[in-house]
């Protein structure tokens, strides 16, 4: 099963606007994908107020005997300004909760530069297929649910009484796949062609993501 994570930009107030809405351009509407994880710097565009479900109809040639053609799903949706606005407001939180990593400031303004400059004016991620290949499928919209809670920077929804956003680092290095215990790359590694490490491109990747068609601003100007 593929594992592709896609943040969208489109029209439309729609889930899954690559196959829901009519004319979407993957050339300039799919802002970055990533691999068998949500980089963490989209989540930080997201609160759990934003998860939406809907109801989606699979086509019958592409369903196994006895499926249903009705396939329910839930994902981030958002218009583009207020998804903008929260990137900023996680940014305190995300460089508390990653002292020891390194401030995110650099990286989130070459998002909002990618994000701004797609065409729509509503932000989503695509994320069922990520979804699908979760160790534990039921555990997925929880754990998003509760790591999106913590980026307002108050209760991370531990239930043992902790506020201090453990939990929220954790579920948020589990949704991204984050390396953490090293210092963030910088935002502009592969722009100025800096030397790094395996790890450092890898950290790269989950912070933001990779261009899908077109490049990205941090990995060409």
């Amino acid at each position: 099963m593929a594992n592709y994570s896609y943040l969208c930009s489109a029209d439309a107030a729609s889930l899954y606007p690559s196959s829901q809405v009519a004319g979407f351009d993957p050339r300039t509407g799919v802002v970055a994908h990533d691999v068998s994880c949500v980089p963490l710097l989209w989540l930080a565009m997201f609160r759990p107020a934003d998860l939406v479900t809907g109801v989606f109809t699979v086509d019958e040639e592409d369903l196994d005997d006895g499926e249903d053609p009705e396939v329910r799903a839930t994902a981030p949706l958002v218009a583009k300004e207020r998804a903008l606005a929260q990137l900023d407001a996680a940014l305190p939180v995300l460089n508390g909760l990653f002292a020891d990593e390194g401030p995110l400031d650099a990286h989130a303004a070459l998002l909002r530069r990618a994000v701004e400059r797609a065409p729509g004016a509503f932000v989503t991620i695509e994320l069922e297929e990520v979804e699908g290949i979760w160790e534990d499928e039921e555990t997925f919209q929880p754990t998003l649910r509760a790591a999106l809670a913590g980026l307002d920077g108050g209760s991370d929804g531990d239930t043992d009484g902790d506020t201090g956003g453990a939990a929220t680092r954790s579920r948020l290095i589990e949704l991204s796949r984050l390396r953490p215990g090293r210092p963030f790359p910088p935002a502009r590694l592969l722009v100025d062609g800096l030397e790094a490490g395996d790890d450092d491109h890898w950290n790269l990747a989950r912070l933001l993501g990779a261009g899908f068609i077109g490049a990205v601003p941090w990995e060409s100007e």
